[in-house]
């Protein structure tokens, strides 16, 4: 782990070596501002497909399904419930009776993705019956939104490779890209938005060209180890206590989010009890029952390239994990689907970091905002020196 540890440094040094020659300092070039008018080109990591709002779990995928699906309620960038599909809410007899159009195409969307008992009666108005707060904010889910009622954008093309919406004039042009590929196109000005890829986010920050582009937002999800019930409790402990969470937050989210002891605190852990965790668990190792714990292989390359370091550290401390079939753990990310909502994993997650988003935007893009649920408004962006019909 020291290696990786040194060629990190070792990069970042580099890199500001770079920034700091004796050579005469050369103003960077700035990014192309221009592009295609009214057209704002942006390139994802994960592209939703098919295009239904239940099937939208990863910041990517809700991007887009945000834009494709109406939701009965929304959020504004505080979090505070406005209307969508639904203009007018009331608790009454222990549920909620909500005005709305398409309720019945609402309510059967309810029925078949949160198995609520929720009804139509007549064509504007919908009844469910539950109360409470949570089932406010939920409607503010993406899979709330019933899939046959047109949402904020119209479609203009769909493909597994790209989604194309329209609205007021403006078109948002989304085609899913490896992060290296999108980065070079972006520097071209081929793009307004591309992800950053992994491991660049410290090298982008001290790019004269590319560090004004970064956008860098710490969102409200999680990396968590989540383990078979067939691996020992007492095991399970110990990979909790001896995970190498600091190395995870330099490679992976590279400091831009913490690491995460468990879920009831959105920022930083102790780093003296992490300490005593983790002399106490190398002490319990030998006394283990003999468990090789087998890791899945994430699809995800983030998330496999986190599997390889945690598994190295846990091999470097003698517990012996491999990665292959038949998994016994697996990296997953959980995120909170409303603001506000606490994130949860059950009583067999090991929490690893919390996450951050890294983006580079255009100059040419005005209003550009991500929430901590990684949503953006695109119909609140504007095009430098272009204006949309209203």
């Amino acid at each position: 782990m020291r290696g990786r540890r040194a060629a990190l440094l070792a990069a970042v040094v580099l890199a500001a070596a770079g920034c700091d020659s004796s050579s005469p300092r050369r103003a960077a070039a700035p990014l192309p501002a221009g592009g295609p008018r009214n057209v704002v080109r942006v390139a994802l990591a994960d592209l939703l497909w098919p295009l239904e709002p239940e099937r939208a779990r990863t910041r990517d995928e809700l991007v887009v399904a945000r834009m494709l699906f109406a939701t009965p309620l929304r959020t504004d960038a505080r979090g505070e419930l406005r209307p969508g599909l639904c203009s007018d809410w009331r608790l009454e007899s222990g549920g909620w009776r909500l005005r709305c159009s398409h309720a019945g195409a609402i309510a059967t969307q309810l029925r078949r993705v949160y198995r609520w008992s929720a009804h139509a009666r007549g064509p504007r108005t919908l009844v469910i019956a539950a109360g409470g707060r949570t089932v406010l904010q939920r409607l503010t889910e993406v899979a709330a939104a019933p899939a046959g009622v047109p949402g904020p954008w119209r479609l203009i093309t769909a493909k597994p490779d790209r989604v194309v919406v329209e609205r007021e004039g403006v078109r948002v042009d989304v085609r899913r890209l490896e992060p290296f590929r999108a980065l070079r196109l972006f520097r071209a000005g081929r793009l307004d938005e591309a992800p950053v890829p992994l491991g660049d986010i410290r090298a982008v920050r001290l790019n004269r060209q590319l560090g004004a582009a970064l956008r860098v937002r710490r969102l409200r999800a999680a990396d968590v180890v989540v383990f078979s019930p067939r691996v020992p409790a007492e095991v399970r402990q110990v990979y909790d206590d001896s995970a190498d969470r600091a190395d995870y937050q330099a490679l992976v989210p590279e400091f831009e989010a913490p690491p995460a002891e468990d879920l009831r605190e959105y920022g930083q852990p102790s780093a003296s009890r992490a300490a005593i965790a983790l002399r106490e668990a190398r002490k319990r190792i030998p006394g283990l029952p003999k468990t090789v714990v087998r890791f899945e292989h994430p699809a995800d390359p983030t998330l496999a390239y986190g599997t390889s370091l945690l598994v190295a550290a846990w091999r470097d401390l003698g517990l012996g994990p491999v990665v292959g079939e038949e998994a016994d753990a697996s990296l997953r990310r959980i995120t909170a689907t409303y603001h506000g909502e606490p994130l949860r994993a059950d009583r067999y997650a090991v929490p690893i970091a919390w996450v951050a988003d890294a983006r580079l935007v255009s100059p040419r893009l005005l209003g550009w905002r991500e929430d901590e649920l990684g949503n953006v408004d695109y119909a609140a962006v504007r095009l430098r020196g272009q204006s949309r019909r209203r």
